[in-house]
């Protein structure tokens, strides 16, 4: 991230200052402020330099998950250490606070560091202790947005509550709202003299929307900017592009590139397995737009399969549909042994069949190709002194690895993934271990984390969310990024993901092949 110089002081960067004097000339002129900055760019330590340029502010800085909140309390306890400042202005609230220091590190904190969820539980009690804070920073403000949902007026009455005293069709309500649990909440809470700071590295992607006019894909910053700032004040906004062309950003944007390479894993079963799901997938998304077609003014087959929650749920397409969409993702992103039992259910397996000619049992691996690729990928890399990062959708999968990698005879081994209890202990072992080693991750596991000091991340399995696959990419900083693939749906996926990062993300990343 930049954080330290070598002489141990901040080092002084243009861009960083053009935010802080832009962020401050908002807050004195009564304005709200939204900031588009790379992965690896410092938001962190934006944060902290305001904190020093307002000094009798109090400013309420909300991150998206414990690894961010954690690592953003770290920020600031160094750099309070490095500058001789005492550390009592600053208070933090996660799910491990005990509810009764909540309440007082609100009242008494001149700087206070808070997940959306902890906030709002402290708020449903205690509204009016969020008025005292002159600036509210939202970090990866992109995550408030909900990827699908409805226009509804249901926001316009939301009541600050726990999420476990929701009625089922109270639950059913907020699913279809812009935003995700609890901002539609909390953003009506945000005191109105306070200056509004949103901040993220990925703005420019979109999400789909239920309308009366059908299903529309909506950028997420006019989502953000629509139901999370506030109406009755002007908002300013900086681009990336307005960064590179007036500061010094480009020269640090260098620093954090990241090069990408696709590695084709040649399965001929696999393929034919994944060939004959895509085809039934794109005859049952023919069916539904020419059944709903009022729902879709635009024939996009893709559209429509992200835009599957918004579908009538007692539709039997529907339900088709979603469950060819994830029988497909399983064999692309998971082992055979997971998921040869759902290519042998009955509706499956004949579709597999008749489309193929084969019988199902021939088609299916005795073990996973992509993961046999993996492990020599990571072995090579081990073998040249450097620490491996492997991004995996499933535990199931990050364990095979491990298993595998065990007894290829590696060690330092360690694994993260959303059930690992001591997840910041296990990876502050690893970023300090000096010998090479391997970090298996999954989704959850791996929300939020920086890994600055990596040799490779070797992707397993993707996704087709432009912004997610950056967020994952850009984990580490200037290391190589492998993404492996299977030939046929999966690699198109792939290079149409690609494609479109580069379009919307081109500041730190090359795509080599």
């Amino acid at each position: 991230m930049g954080v330290v110089s070598k002489g141990k002081t901040l080092e002084k960067r243009l861009y960083q200052a053009r935010i802080i004097a832009t962020i401050i000339h908002a807050y004195k002129t009564g304005r709200n402020i939204l900031v588009e900055l790379d992965a690896g760019m410092g938001k962190r330590i934006i944060s902290y330099l305001l904190s020093k340029h307002l000094k009798e502010e109090r400013i309420l800085i909300i991150t998206p998950s414990q690894a961010s909140l954690r690592d953003t309390v770290n920020t600031f306890l160094e750099l309070y250490k490095i500058e001789g400042v005492k550390k009592d202005e600053i208070g933090w609230i996660s799910a491990g606070t005990p509810s009764f220091k909540r309440r007082r590190i609100l009242e008494e904190k001149r700087i206070v560091i808070a997940t959306p969820i902890s906030l709002a539980n402290v708020l449903r009690r205690y509204p009016n202790l969020i008025n005292n804070f002159q600036l509210v920073i939202i970090n990866e403000v992109d995550k408030a947005v909900r990827r699908v949902s409805e226009e509804t007026e249901e926001s316009e009455e939301a009541i600050l509550m726990s999420a476990k005293t929701y009625s089922p069709d109270r639950i059913k309500a907020l699913r279809k709202l812009r935003l995700t649990y609890p901002w539609n909440e909390l953003c009506k809470l945000f005191p109105k003299n306070a200056c509004i700071i949103g901040m993220s590295g990925t703005l420019r992607d979109f999400h789909a929307v239920k309308t009366k006019e059908g299903i529309v894909f909506k950028p997420e910053i006019d989502t953000i900017i629509e139901s999370l700032f506030p109406k009755d004040k002007e908002l300013d906004i900086i681009t990336m592009d307005d960064l590179i062309r007036r500061t010094d950003a480009g020269i640090y944007i260098i620093r954090n590139l990241t090069v990408i390479r696709r590695v084709k894993v040649e399965d001929e079963k696999v393929e034919k397995i994944l060939n004959s799901l895509s085809e039934e997938i794109e005859e049952t998304a023919e069916k539904i737009m020419t059944k709903y077609k009022e729902l879709f003014p635009e024939k996009d087959i893709e559209r429509i399969e992200k835009a599957i929650p918004v579908l009538p749920e007692s539709s039997p397409l529907r339900y088709k549909l979603m469950r060819l969409a994830l029988v497909r993702k399983f064999v692309e992103a998971s082992i055979p042994d997971h998921y040869k039992r759902f290519l042998l259910r009955s509706g499956t397996k004949r579709i597999i069949e008749r489309r193929t000619g084969e019988k199902i049992q021939d088609l299916i691996p005795n073990e996973s190709s992509k993961v046999n690729v993996l492990i020599e990928i990571a072995k090579n890399w081990i073998e040249r002194g450097e620490k491996v990062v492997i991004l995996t959708s499933y535990i199931r999968v990050a364990k095979r690895i491990r298993e595998k990698l065990v007894k290829a005879g590696l060690e330092n081994i360690y694994l993260i993934t959303g059930r690992t209890i001591n997840k910041g202990a296990i990876l502050s072992k690893f970023k300090s271990d000096e010998k090479p080693g391997i970090l298996i991750l999954t989704p959850v596991g791996e929300r939020d984390i920086d890994l600055s000091d990596v040799g490779i991340i070797i992707i397993h399995d993707v996704i087709s969310t432009v912004k997610t696959m950056y967020q994952r990419i850009k984990r580490g900083r200037r290391c190589f990024v492998i993404i492996l693939h299977y030939g046929g749906h999966e690699e198109k996926k792939v290079l149409k993901l690609l494609e479109r990062m580069q379009k919307k993300y081109p500041w730190s990343i090359r795509i080599e092949n």
